[in-house]
């Protein structure tokens, strides 16, 4: 199973390699912090978390991303032991809009696809409960031109996913405003 999906990536990265081959092609890394507006989990709230990335850019119009981002939310209320992890991992084309060479913004959307998944660790941290849905995310930002190998980012996503919570057997459909900001790096 690894090998497969490994050789999946190889394929995808060296088809985009080879696709690009008449433009300057550009990596971009990106780290940063990211908040979603409700609790993966069965509570309510909001959880913030961490977010990293990679894109390769075909040409100036469009690209390809990989994203990955962790959330970690405590249940203080009842249970300070009591928390959920939830991570999710979305792959898909970036369209930016380039704008003339003296512009210091670079605005993009996005359509990703990929899954997510919880861990709720309830009434201690030997009781927990795991869910893995498919998950999507649409949305956009703009980086902002620091250098030149340096951007700042702000992006604003729309993330669905079908995970199930902790109280319920139903797969549930969920939807939620993700918000990321960081650094980009391009080189």
């Amino acid at each position: 199973m690894l090998r497969k999906t490994l050789l999946c990536c190889f394929l995808v990265m060296f088809g985009a390699l080879a696709w690009s081959q008449d433009a300057p092609s550009r990596i971009e890394v990106f780290g940063g912090y990211s908040y979603t507006s409700s609790n993966f989990a069965s509570s309510g709230g909001g959880e913030n978390g961490w977010n990293v990335g990679a894109g390769l850019n075909a040409n100036k119009w469009i690209g390809f991303k990989a994203d990955f981002a962790q959330y970690r939310y405590t249940y203080f209320d009842c249970c300070p032991k009591d928390q959920s992890t939830t991570t999710t991992f979305l792959v898909g084309p970036q369209v930016s809009i380039p704008l003339s060479k003296a512009s210091r913004i670079r605005p993009f959307g996005e359509f990703l696809i990929g899954g997510a998944h919880i861990t709720e660790n309830v009434n201690g941290p030997n009781v927990s409960q795991e869910s893995t849905s498919f998950a999507w995310a649409v949305g956009g930002g703009l980086d902002f031109r620091l250098s030149n190998h340096f951007w700042l980012r702000g992006e604003a996503d729309y993330l669905h996913t079908h995970l199930v919570p902790g109280d319920n057997q139903l797969h549930v459909a969920d939807s939620r405003a993700r918000i990321v900001t960081g650094l980009v790096f391009c080189f």
